[in-house]
């Protein structure tokens, strides 16, 4: 399966030029942990609330007069749409990445994330519970049942 049939492509991006103030409002009303900063839809980097917690507790940074691009974590490596989900997996493993930006053609295509994948995998998974119980003789219990023993 490639990473774009399951990356988000709803992804909230910023310019580089808007201030951490805006961003951290723009990710608070949409809802969102981080933001892909992009410049003419190519991703210059990734910025979390963890770094934007990291850089406000700082006493003389001054949200409002920073320019976000002075917080993005520019060596947030991308994606390519069509590489393979146990390519993105080893790349978050080795960089220890929690979410990446998936490109197409060095253009901004999507987003994915660590939880995108085990929600996949969980699928995944009922499918193949689904499949062993139906070619497999009744149970006399439900297999949910022997959690609660």
């Amino acid at each position: 399966m490639a990473v774009i049939d399951i990356a988000r492509t709803n992804v909230v991006t910023v310019g580089p030029g808007e201030s951490v103030a805006a961003v951290i409002r723009r990710m608070h009303g949409e809802a969102v942990g981080s933001v892909v900063v992009v410049d003419d839809e190519e991703p210059l980097g990734l910025v979390s609330d963890r770094d934007l917690a990291m850089a406000v507790l700082d006493e003389t940074f001054d949200a409002e007069e920073t320019d976000i691009v002075e917080v993005v974590d520019e060596e947030t490596p991308t994606i390519e749409g069509d590489a393979g989900v146990y390519d993105l997996v080893e790349l978050l493993s080795q960089k220890g990445l929690r979410r990446v930006p998936v490109v197409e053609d060095g253009e901004l295509a999507g987003i994915i994330s660590l939880s995108d994948v085990v929600v996949l995998l969980g699928m995944e998974l009922q499918h193949v519970g689904t499949a062993i119980r139906s070619s497999s003789p009744a149970y006399e219990r439900s297999g949910m049942e022997y959690y609660h023993d």
